[in-house]
C-alpha cells in the first residue's frame, strides 16, 4: 500500500513515521515549506515536494494532514478518484471529498499533538467513517496498526467529540497559562502548582468530573467569588472566572436537583 501525505505538520509526523514503523511505504511527502517536507521526508527515507504538481500519482492513499481551511482545497486538487483519500480533522465533514474521489473516508485520532514531542498511539481512541464498505475496511486495517482503540463516528458525532476535546484539552492549557501568570506574579513558579494538577486529573480516571469538582464556584461561596474577581486586574480575565464560577455552580445544582428526584 503506497501512501502519500499532504502535508508535514505535527499529525503527519507521528502518523507517517508510526505507519513506516510497521512497514507500511510512505513513498512521498507534500508540503510547501521545504524544511518540513525535507525533515519528515529524510526520516521516513521517502521524496518531498514542494510543488502540487509534482504529486505521485501511483498512490493507493492519499493522507490530507493540513490546516482544516485547506483540505477542500487539495482535495479539489488532487483529482486520483480511484484512491482512497483519508482527512484527519475533527470538524470538517466526510462528504468534503464528494464529486472529487470515489473512495473517501476520516481517520481522527482524539489526541493532542505538539512539535518536538512524539505521541504514543497505544491506547488512543481514533475515529473513522467511510463512504463505503471497502474503503471502511481498508481505514481499519490502517488504523488497528495504530490503536486498539477504535469507533465508528459520523460526521456530527465527531465535531462534538472535536467540541469535547476542545474544553477537556485546549481550554484546560489555557486555564494552566492563566494560572501560570498568576502564579508569576507572585512570585512563585508555575511548579508550584504541579501537584494539584497532577491530583485533580487522577481523581477523573476514577469519578465523574462533576463529582471531582471543588472549590468555591461549586457551594456558590459570593463572598469569596466576588473578592477574587475583585482582585483579578485583566478583564477579559474576570469575566472568565465569573462565567466558569456561574456554570459551575449551575452543573452543581442541576446534579443536586436529578439525584433528589
Amino acid at each position: 500500500m503506497k501512501i502519500v501525505f499532504i502535508g508535514a505538520g505535527n499529525v503527519a509526523s507521528n502518523i507517517s513515521l508510526t505507519l513506516k514503523e510497521k512497514g507500511f511505504d510512505i513513498v512521498q511527502i507534500y508540503s510547501k515549506t521545504v524544511s518540513s517536507a525535507q525533515t519528515l521526508a529524510d526520516e521516513l527515507d521517502c521524496e518531498f515536494i514542494t510543488e502540487f504538481r509534482h504529486i505521485n500519482r501511483d498512490a493507493d492513499v492519499y493522507f490530507y494532514t493540513l490546516k482544516d481551511r485547506y483540505i477542500g482545497i487539495y482535495a479539489q486538487r488532487n483529482r486520483f478518484p480511484n484512491a482512497i483519500h483519508i482527512h484527519t480533522a475533527g470538524s470538517i465533514p466526510l462528504d468534503i471529498f464528494e464529486g472529487y474521489a470515489n473512495n473517501y473516508g476520516v481517520i481522527y485520532p482524539l489526541q493532542t499533538f505538539t512539535k518536538g514531542k512524539n505521541v504514543r498511539f497505544d491506547g488512543v481512541p481514533f475515529f473513522i467513517e467511510a463512504n463505503n464498505q471497502e474503503t471502511e475496511k481498508t481505514l481499519q486495517i490502517i488504523t488497528k496498526t495504530l490503536s486498539d482503540n477504535i469507533y465508528y463516528a459520523t460526521s456530527a458525532q465527531r465535531k462534538k467529540l472535536h467540541i469535547s476535546a476542545i474544553f477537556a484539552c485546549n481550554f484546560v492549557n489555557h486555564m494552566y497559562a492563566i494560572a501560570a501568570n498568576m502564579v508569576e506574579g507572585s512570585q512563585f513558579d508555575f511548579d508550584i502548582l504541579r501537584p494539584l494538577i497532577k491530583e485533580t486529573a487522577e481523581k477523573i480516571n476514577y469519578m465523574h468530573p462533576l463529582d471531582a469538582q471543588t472549590g468555591p464556584a461549586v457551594r456558590y461561596d459570593k463572598k469569596v467569588i466576588d473578592d477574587h474577581i475583585e482582585s483579578i486586574s485583566n478583564e477579559n480575565v474576570k469575566e472568565i472566572y465569573r462565567l466558569l464560577s456561574e456554570n459551575i455552580y449551575k452543573k452543581a445544582m442541576s446534579k443536586k436537583n436529578n439525584q433528589s428526584t
